[in-house]
């Protein structure tokens, strides 16, 4: 297992691959941004196999575990010696696409020893008209101050597996875009909206509020602020968890609905 070096040893691998004619398939998905950032922490790995390779993200006491291959074949014995070289590690992956995209790969990975863990899906909504914004002068753009905070809600009250806990210079980023909204109140966060713009797509990635705030109508003052700040965009979208009716019920209120676009989060354990 090599600790990546550059952004180009990614560019490398992938040319390297497509230059074999024989079909592409990948679930790595990290833009240039992030990859140079993990980079830059030192916890992007690359191992290399015949005609496949992985990309290996170090977090917390597991690794991402991400694929470029010719075919499924190949990734099939990869996988095979993948795992019996690194028993001791446990590994987590996202198989990302359609329905049967999902049930194909996941099925593979399932044979070397990979379990089901958690399945989301894509929810979206194309918008009609600019939307108001309720004067709730509670709502405030996060500051620097805010960071750790949001790490430790982010760290405690969602799930490191399946909702791709950001880093801390994410954040940050994000707070300098003021990409960040919430409510603070006594010093303390009781809800938040972490959010990105591409384009004329706005990207919801977290949406809280403490428990002890709930049914308060917090969330939806927050959620249409959140409207408000995408209001030049046209389209909103974002991944739920599969087994989250609660949520689920949430957004289609304000009018999104379901694509037929899957995330199934798969876990290899460790052997002890």
């Amino acid at each position: 297992m090599d600790k990546i070096a550059s952004y180009k040893e990614i560019q490398e691998v992938i040319i390297e691959l497509r230059a074999y004619k024989e079909g592409f398939i990948t679930n790595f998905y990290f833009n240039e941004d992030k990859c140079i950032l993990l980079i830059k922490k030192k916890c992007l790995f690359l191992l290399k196999y015949e005609r496949c390779n992985f990309i290996l993200f170090k977090e917390d006491d597991f690794y991402h575990l991400y694929f470029f291959a010719v075919s499924s074949e190949r990734l099939d014995s990869a996988l095979k010696l993948l795992m019996e070289n690194y028993s001791e590690i446990t590994f987590v992956t996202d198989i990302i696409g359609s329905d049967t995209i999902v049930t194909e790969f996941s099925e593979l990975f399932e044979q070397h020893e990979f379990g089901k863990y958690s399945k989301l899906f894509r929810m979206s909504r194309i918008k009609k008209g600019k939307p108001d914004v309720e004067a709730d002068s509670r709502i405030e753009y996060a500051t620097l101050g805010w960071a750790s905070q949001i790490m430790d809600i982010l760290n405690t009250c969602f799930d490191k597996y399946s909702e791709q806990i950001p880093l801390p210079e994410e954040i940050n980023q994000w707070i300098n875009d003021k990409r960040i909204i919430g409510i603070i109140e006594e010093k303390q966060i009781i809800g938040f909206v972490i959010f990105e713009i591409n384009g004329l797509t706005s990207y919801l990635r977290y949406w809280f509020v403490a428990p002890e705030s709930r049914n308060k109508k917090i969330g939806s003052v927050l959620l249409r602020r959140f409207f408000y700040e995408c209001r030049n965009t046209k389209r909103e979208l974002f991944w739920v968890i599969e087994s989250n009716g609660n949520a689920i019920s949430r957004y289609k209120h304000y009018g999104f609905k379901s694509e037929q676009m899957f995330d199934q989060v798969l876990i290899k354990r460790q052997k002890r």
